[in-house]
C-alpha cells in the first residue's frame, strides 16, 4: 500500500459521498469519487485503489455486479460495500462476492472507521500472504533448477512435487541404454593444462546432453569422458529406442559440426545402445542415493560403446529389432563382448531414415504421432 492511502468512493448521492470524503481526507486518505459505475472502473484502472468504498445502488448498475468486476481485477484491495438495505441476503450476497466489510446508511462515523481498519488489515494480509508465496515459488523454482544440475528433470520435479521422502529400490522395466565415450581423449588430456581440459570436456558432454534431454532421455550419470543415459523410464516413452538411435545420429552429427579441436584434432563418441529389461530406481543409501539402472542391460550398452569406434554407433540386435524400418545398418554378426559368456549380435548404424517431421514428433513436449 502506498504511503498515502488511495480511496474510491463510488457513491450516486453527493452528499453522503462528501461527508465520507470530508472523513477520509482528514484521516490521511487521498480520495477520488465516482457516481456511476462507468466512471468508477475508469479511476479504478487509474488509480489502483487500496480502499474502496462502494454503494449498492447506483444507477443502471447494481453494485454487486460491480464488485464481482473489481474483484476479479484486484484480489487484493480493501471494498466495504455501503447500502441503505439492511438485508442479510444482501450481505451475504457482497462478502460472498468478494467483499471485506458491509455497513448499512445512516452509519455512525466511529463505525465506519472500525470497518475500514477491518478491511485495510484484510487487505494487508493478502498481499503479505501474496508476497509470501511469490517468494515461495521463486524459492521453489531455484530448488528445481539445482536438482536439476544434478538429476534428471523429471526425477528432480517428482521429488519436489512429492510429499514423502524417497526410497530406496526400483522397478522393473523395459528401456533403451546409451553410452557415449570420447576416443583417444585420454592421450589428449595428459598434454593440456587441467582448467583447458576440463573446458573441452564440458563442450563435449553438453552437446551430448543436450541432444539426450531434447528426444526425451534421462542422463544417468558422467563417466569421466563418458555419458550414460537412457530411453523409456522413469516414464515410458513410445518409439524410446528410435529416440536412442536418432540421439546417437545428432550427438555425431552436432560434434562434427560444432566440436571444438584440441591439439589439432577433433574428438568423436563412440557410442553403445541396447535394449531390454532393467532395474530403474534409487540406490545407494538413505543418506545419498543415486536415481539409475542396473542389469545386464546396461553391460550390453557399455560394452557396445567400449568396441564403438570414433564416430560409431553400434546396436545390438534387441535395438535392432525395434528400429528396423527406420535405420540403415551393416551387420556386423556376433561378437563375444568382455565379461559376456553369450555372444551379441551387433549392428553398426549407417543412417536413420526418418524425415523432419517424423523426427519433430519424437522430441519432448511435442505431441506424440505414429512413427509411419
Amino acid at each position: 500500500m502506498s504511503e498515502k492511502p488511495q480511496v474510491l468512493i463510488v457513491d450516486d448521492e453527493p452528499e453522503a459521498l462528501n461527508l465520507v470524503r470530508r472523513l477520509l481526507q482528514a484521516d490521511g486518505f487521498e480520495v477520488h469519487v465516482a457516481l456511476d459505475a462507468e466512471t468508477a472502473l475508469r479511476v479504478f484502472e487509474e488509480v489502483r485503489p487500496d480502499l474502496i468504498l462502494l454503494d449498492i445502488l447506483l444507477p443502471n448498475v447494481d453494485g454487486v455486479e460491480l464488485l464481482k468486476v473489481i474483484r476479479q481485477r484486484d484480489p487484493v484491495a480493501a471494498i466495504v460495500m455501503v447500502s441503505a438495505l439492511s438485508s442479510e441476503r444482501i450481505m451475504l450476497e457482497t462478502l460472498l462476492s468478494g467483499a471485506d466489510e458491509y455497513i448499512s446508511k445512516p452509519f455512525p462515523l466511529k463505525q465506519m472507521r472500525i470497518r475500514i481498519r477491518k478491511a485495510l488489515e484484510k487487505s494487508r494480509l493478502r498481499r503479505e500472504n501474496l508476497r509470501l508465496q511469490e517468494e515461495l515459488n521463486q524459492a521453489n523454482e531455484r530448488l528445481r533448477t539445482l536438482f536439476e544440475r544434478y538429476m534428471p528433470s523429471i526425477v528432480a520435479r517428482r521429488l519436489i512435487n512429492s510429499t514423502t521422502l524417497p526410497d530406496l529400490g526400483g522397478t522393473r522395466q523395459i528401456i533403451t541404454v546409451l553410452f557415449a565415450d570420447l576416443r583417444h581423449f585420454t592421450p589428449i588430456a595428459e598434454k593440456l593444462p587441467p582448467d583447458t581440459l576440463m573446458d573441452v570436456l564440458n563442450t563435449y558432454l553438453s552437446t551430448a546432453t543436450d541432444v539426450i534431454f531434447s528426444l526425451g532421455g534421462t542422463v544417468d550419470k558422467f563417466l569421466g569422458d563418458g555419458i550414460m543415459a537412457f530411453f523409456n523410464a522413469p516414464l515410458p516413452q513410445e518409439h524410446h529406442a528410435l529416440r536412442a538411435v536418432v540421439a546417437a545420429e545428432e550427438i555425431h552429427r552436432r560434434v562434427e559440426a560444432q566440436g571444438p579441436e584440441v591439439d589439432g584434432q577433433k574428438l568423436y563418441f563412440g557410442i553403445g545402445i541396447h535394449t531390454g529389461e532393467a532395474i530403474v530406481g534409487n540406490v545407494g543409501s538413505y543418506n545419498l542415493m543415486n536415481y539409475t539402472a542396473l542389469g545386464d542391460t546396461v553391460n550390453i550398452a557399455k560394452r557396445l560403446q567400449e568396441i564403438a569406434h570414433r564416430g560409431q554407433t553400434l546396436i545390438s540386435r534387441a535395438t535392432y529389432e525395434e528400429v528396423k524400418p527406420y535405420v540403415r545398418v551393416v551387420p556386423l554378426g556376433e561378437r563375444i563382448l568382455h565379461g559376456k559368456k553369450e555372444p551379441v549380435e551387433i549392428f553398426d548404424v549407417q543412417e536413420v531414415l526418418i524425415d523432419e517431421e517424423q523426427r519433430h514428433a519424437l522430441r519432448v513436449d511435442k505431441e506424440e504421432v505414429p512413427v509411419r
